[in-house]
């Protein structure tokens, strides 16, 4: 029951916010190789139908990519490409690998998107490239949550707006975070522990394939990872802090 409660209750959520006028373009602006290395799009390549960009994500070491479960839980025929920006493959640089484990939070809610994390096990190595792929920096287990204010920019290939298209050039756009307490003003008890926002200004913000991407700090390092959002720009959209997930991140590193 619940469970039947909070799907109503987002369901509401959502058309309220459709109601919102929202044709403005996500702003941000195009990456380049290198800008932000550890970025990774995950996607499926299935023997039967085309090729899907499915959500952005991180790499954590040579064969272990850190994504959002809500983007995975469930999918298969899952591969994601490293070191370029392109989903076109443009640069020829670009470094594809097939998933071969997918390791879901244990306490992963579906219906809450409560610790949204998943840890992707790769078929073959990265072969890190100075300036090009490269791990991600991650918070230290004692991170506190960053205050209200801080500036971060988020990364992916997400679409320009809700009406529009995914990109096929990564795309970064300048964000505020907001603490779990102030997100909560926002979204009341949708905004689970380890969460908190990030918003854009006007006309800038994430949209719909920017899940899993990285929100990263002024200093490089991953605070979080982009969640859930409502609209694209209207408001803001909800992350998962990274610095609570430290031990059960690494514990897997073996795997």
């Amino acid at each position: 029951m619940k469970s039947l409660r909070v799907v109503l209750s987002l369901l509401a959520l959502v058309a309220a916010v459709s109601a919102v006028p929202s044709h403005r373009i996500v702003g941000g602006e195009f990456t380049e190789e290198g800008d932000f290395p550890e970025m990774v799009s995950v996607y499926t390549d299935p023997l039967i139908g085309s090729k899907q960009h499915l959500c952005g994500g991180i790499i954590l070491n040579d064969n272990h990519v850190l994504t959002t479960a809500s983007c995975v839980n469930g999918r298969s025929s899952l591969h994601v490409m490293g070191a370029g920006v392109s989903l076109e493959d443009q640069s020829g640089y670009e470094e594809h690998k097939t998933v071969n484990m997918v390791i879901i939070h244990p306490d992963y809610d579906s219906v809450t998107k409560a610790h949204d994390l998943a840890i992707l096990k790769l078929s073959h190595n990265f072969i890190f490239v100075t300036g090009l792929i490269s791990p991600a920096v991650l918070p230290a287990p004692d991170t506190a949550e960053p205050a209200t204010g801080t500036k971060m920019v988020a990364v992916g290939w997400g679409k320009d707006g809700p009406d529009g298209e995914l990109q096929t050039m990564q795309k970064a756009v300048n964000m505020t975070y907001l603490s779990r307490d102030e997100c909560s003003v926002i979204f009341g008890t949708f905004v689970q522990p380890n969460e908190g926002c990030l918003e854009g200004g006007d006309g800038h913000g994430i949209c719909l394939g920017d899940e899993g991407g990285i929100a990263e700090d002024q200093e490089g390092t991953a605070m979080a990872l982009v969640s859930w959002h409502v609209s694209c720009d209207a408001f803001p959209a909800v992350v998962t802090l990274l610095a609570p997930y430290h031990e059960w991140i690494t514990s897997h590193f073996d795997t």
